[in-house]
């Protein structure tokens, strides 16, 4: 009897045991790579990933630390990430296999949807004379880092500005908090700046933001169509009370090329029917609709990404 009772015990353990297993095989999870501690890939990890596996029960997400788009990308082309928040630029380079991609070769991904505006400005204090980015010319300028993406994107917009920053510059290559700190302390006398950096320093600096003028961004924009056009309303920083037009450097959502259709379909409509949800984590998401979300910039979104779009009338 004692015998009988015991195996009894242990089938319905077994059935249990096997009944969780299952389940837990039910949900697909899924490693995203961000970037480093406190950057906008890192920020934005958060709400994608509460937001999304609360939308999807199927689904679970994971945020890893990285140290940005090229780390992502050589991780999804090695097969160790399934998903991953880049630049635009650094994906196109990616795919066609050049600059820091030449000798690993081409990249293979698509892109699940368009995350947030990603637009720098370039900025000087109130009080000095230069009114537009070309006016930077022998002045003393942070340029962003000497290697990384602010770096990139910092030198190919003087560059479309007319600026070379070896020739035309006495360059500062310091990274996005420092350059706004050199600029509050008269160490520079113009910097490139993040919106939120831009924001801080115009708190306790009058700040003078240089924008682009139509002409410039159109070029640029159609030369390098990995950027966009992007313009900040009157006052978005205090005390510029006038639009800022600038270029949109874009942020992504990508994944691997041969992932389920379907679950790509559900990632997309997650994301763009939760926004609401990721707004109250990330303030800065108020910037982000579906329709900018399914908005194309440069590289090519997965089949299950337009199947949804198309049914909103969203693309």
């Amino acid at each position: 009897m004692k015998k009988q009772w015991l195996k009894t015990v242990f089938i319905c353990l077994g059935i249990i045991v096997f009944s969780v297993g299952a389940a837990q095989g039910e949900v697909k999870q899924l490693s995203m790579g961000t970037a480093t501690v406190g950057g906008i890939f890192y920020n934005l990890g958060a709400p994608i990933t509460q937001c999304v596996n609360k939308a999807l029960p199927e689904v679970n997400i994971t945020a890893e630390f990285t140290q940005g788009s090229t780390e992502n990308l050589r991780l999804i082309q090695q097969k160790k990430m399934e998903m991953a928040i880049i630049t635009p630029m650094i994906g196109t380079f990616s795919a066609k296999g050049i600059k820091m991609f030449k000798k690993s070769g081409k990249v293979d991904f698509r892109v699940v949807v368009r995350l947030l505006p990603n637009a720098n400005v370039w900025g000087v204090l109130k009080k000095s004379k230069v009114n537009s980015i070309s006016e930077l010319r022998g002045k003393k300028v942070g340029v962003g880092p000497a290697s990384g993406g602010l770096g990139v994107v910092a030198r190919s917009q003087l560059k479309a500005n007319g600026l070379n920053f070896k020739k035309d510059l006495k360059p500062y290559f310091l990274g996005a908090g420092s350059m706004a700190e050199a600029l509050k302390d008269g160490t520079i006398e113009g910097c490139i700046l993040t919106m939120e950096l831009a924001k801080q320093v115009a708190m306790t600096h009058p700040l003078k933001v240089l924008p682009w003028d139509e002409a410039t961004v159109k070029k640029f924009t159609t030369e390098n169509p990995y950027f966009g056009r992007y313009e900040y309303p009157p006052n978005t920083f205090k005390g510029v009370d006038y639009r800022v037009l600038t270029v949109d450097n874009g942020i992504q959502l990508i994944c691997q090329t041969d992932m389920d259709d379907e679950l790509v379909y559900k990632l997309a409509k997650a994301i763009i029917e939760n926004l609401g949800c990721m707004r109250k984590i990330y303030e800065p998401a108020k910037a982000l609709t579906p329709e900018w979300a399914a908005s194309q910039l440069a590289n090519t979104f997965h089949p299950g990404a337009v199947k949804y779009f198309k049914e909103k009338g969203l693309q």
